[in-house]
């Protein structure tokens, strides 16, 4: 069976101290390819021009993007999921009414129902250049595969509690976090991939950071939490390596054997 080597992309292998891929992650994902499938499974639409770096720096034999909403492999599409269009307008109409700050991005034009954290958010952790901001309302009647919360634990929960039929999983530096119906996870995308592949789980190594790299932790042969990781992940994780910054993937590789070399 095909061995995957699977990583989440924001502050697993994009540093957003950098907003580089470390070199050493680079030269590890160079030395495994020709025995390793490598998979990124992702919060992020990679198919946005915030995400081109990772995607030509990585060069990813499949990708579950979007909490597992879309799941391509070798080019395919396997998999496409949009979030049903009463239950996307409740969100943000809800969101409005509770001052909260909810987008989702299409075409490379965010949809938010304040623009102003959204923007200090982007800027800070996805990309410099400048952003089209738009009334979170433009965006009914289109499809959306995924919308994200700019904003702390509370707000989180306070969105779980009034829709049932979501999760909202914090990022590690719980400024922001997801919003996902309980039916997808990082996990499920990857059943997908695995499926084409002919391979399972016993084959999975899986890097994460945030709150929605839980499943596919539990699920993975071999899951490991970057240094930066919030708590429940660290604890859930097979092993702890070092931060992103720090050359955690790499170390963790050695430390595996699945790389020969020194730690650095």
């Amino acid at each position: 069976m095909k061995k995957l080597l699977c990583f989440d992309y924001d502050m697993t292998l994009l540093d957003h101290a950098t907003g580089q891929i470390p070199a050493s992650t680079q030269e590890a994902v160079r030395l495994l390819r020709p025995t390793w499938k490598i998979v990124l499974a992702t919060g992020r639409d990679m198919e946005q021009p915030e995400s081109t770096y990772g995607m030509e720096t990585v060069q990813p034999d499949a990708v579950v993007q979007m909490n597992g909403a879309k799941v391509c492999a070798e080019g395919k599409v396997l998999y496409e999921y949009f979030l049903p269009q009463e239950l996307m307008q409740r969100i943000f109409a809800f969101a409005l009414q509770k001052d909260l700050c909810v987008s989702c991005l299409l075409d490379n034009v965010y949809y938010t129902t304040k623009p102003q954290p959204l923007r200090d958010f982007v800027y800070t952790c996805v990309r410099q250049t400048p952003i089209t901001v738009r009334p979170a309302q433009e965006a009914f009647g289109r499809q959306v595969r995924a919308l994200a919360l700019v904003g702390n634990t509370a707000d989180a929960r306070l969105l779980e509690a009034a829709f049932p039929e979501i999760k909202v999983p914090l990022f590690a530096q719980k400024r922001g976090a997801d919003i996902i119906p309980r039916a997808l996870s990082k996990a499920e995308g990857m059943r997908r991939v695995l499926a084409y592949y002919g391979s399972d789980f016993s084959q999975v190594v899986f890097f994460g950071d945030s709150g929605n790299d839980l499943e596919l932790i539990a699920e993975a042969k071999l899951g490991i939490a970057m240094g930066n990781a919030i708590p429940q992940l660290k604890e859930a994780a097979d092993y702890v390596t070092d931060a992103v910054g720090k050359n955690g993937i790499w170390n963790a590789l050695v430390h595996f054997h699945f790389l020969q070399g020194e730690k650095r």
